[in-house]
């Protein structure tokens, strides 16, 4: 009886197991699909008014640089403001200001335009990369393996310093063929998806 018990048991954490393996492989996923999807809206904006949102002074490069400690609660509370680049400069929520106004994105609080499906947070941005910037899309607070996920996706390859998915540490994404640094496979990284150009 109880070698049953204990089979039961087994076949009962394994299923367990098993389930969260999938619940955590459909996240890693939408990390790629919101990616993607942001990129999309991002060049749907472009197309309509000739530069990407937050690119408030028109010189093809978003105006907030990235820092590298942003979370959801960066981009505020309350709906941003409204209008096209509504925070005259390189404020964190004109992305989000803009993409409202063309009625790209619902009028929502910023941090919730901003949340990822790991719960911290999904931007545009630009990032300096050899003294140029450019324009990426930041998911931050993302497991390891879904950041490895999103980079064979988008890339082919897993690598964290080349293509068009970087780690990115601080402010900072490497230049050179590097792997991810991470203790395991859970460990919390940032990564950045350079859209719209590649060094």
């Amino acid at each position: 009886e109880l070698a049953i018990v204990l089979v039961i048991i087994g076949i009962i954490l394994g299923s367990v197991l098993k389930g969260q393996d999938l619940v955590n492989n459909a996240k890693a996923k939408r990390v790629v699909s919101d990616s993607q999807a942001m990129s999309a809206l991002a060049y749907t904006f472009f197309d309509r008014y000739g530069r990407f949102p937050g690119d408030c002074d028109r010189n093809g490069v978003i105006n907030y640089a990235v820092t590298g400690a942003e979370t959801p609660a960066t981009f505020g509370a309350a709906i941003p403001p409204a209008g096209f680049c509504a925070g005259a400069g390189a404020v964190a929520t004109d992305q989000w200001s803009d993409l409202i106004a063309a009625q790209l994105q619902p009028a929502a609080a910023g941090q919730t335009l901003a949340l990822n499906t790991f719960n911290d947070a999904k931007f545009y941005a630009q990032i300096t990369i050899a003294g140029r910037p450019y324009n990426a899309i930041f998911m931050m607070q993302i497991p390891c393996y879904a950041a490895k996920m999103l980079d064979v996706n988008l890339d082919g390859a897993e690598d964290a310093g080349l293509g068009v998915i970087r780690q990115l540490t601080g402010a900072a994404v490497p230049n050179a063929t590097t792997a991810w640094v991470c203790a395991t496979e859970d460990t919390p990284v940032n990564a950045a998806y350079l859209f719209d150009r590649r060094p």
